[in-house]
């Protein structure tokens, strides 16, 4: 017996509307057109309803986005400019402190700790989460650092949480990076470990989200 399958959960909104805009035309065709399956009124105006709903509520989104793009954009020149001047004071601190550790306190910037060796692994990594990223097919990665980490590897699956198969996405240094090429409209799976001196920590616990 035959069945359909849409893929629902694999849907973003966009394709969704997509879907409901082939759909309702099919089932509820203009008259004098008979539509092709009986007693699908209520439920092809039910649709539509919840088709407008989501179709404005995603051109809304879609129109703030772009101004995001703008926004972010000029957020993060200015916080590179800012970046770049605490360096420039950070020298000139240094310069005049000649390595005094009462006059480096006073400016009020953190001091370096000397290095400790640690024979253990980094932990394992925690708050990991997947958020949208500007383009589409793009999401953005962010976790918690770990102070033993010199690395961290990040897996993705489209598969299965728990049975992968996991591919190694990217090798950031950071606590934060960018998946990009991957296909919109797709729920992937995402874990990272730190890696350290004396090898990797433990897998996080996996994040999902459909791609946009």
């Amino acid at each position: 017996m035959s069945s359909i399958s849409a893929g629902l959960s694999r849907k973003n909104p966009s394709l969704l509307i997509a879907l409901a805009d082939l759909v309702i035309p099919k089932l509820a065709p203009t008259a004098p057109a008979t539509p092709p399956i009986p007693n699908m009124a209520t439920k092809v105006t039910a649709l539509t309803t919840k088709r407008d709903a989501a179709k404005t509520a995603n051109d809304a989104y879609e129109s703030a986005r772009a101004g995001l793009v703008a926004l972010k954009a000029t957020r993060d020149s200015a916080a590179d400019a800012l970046r770049d001047e605490h360096t420039v004071v950070i020298s000139a601190v240094e310069s005049e402190a000649r390595g005094d550790a009462a006059l480096l306190g006073a400016s009020g910037y953190p001091l370096a700790s000397a290095a400790v060796q640690s024979s253990t692994p980094p932990a394992q990594i925690l708050n990991l989460s997947l958020t949208a990223g500007d383009a589409a097919g793009t999401l953005d990665l962010t976790f918690d650092p770990d102070g033993l980490a010199k690395t961290y590897e990040v897996q993705i699956t489209t598969t299965h949480p728990i049975d992968g198969p996991w591919t190694t996405s990217a090798q950031p240094t950071t606590s934060y990076t960018k998946l990009t090429g991957l296909t919109s409209g797709q729920r992937v799976w995402t874990r990272v470990r730190a890696i350290g001196s004396n090898g990797p920590g433990a897998w996080s616990d996996p994040a999902t989200k459909i791609v946009p």
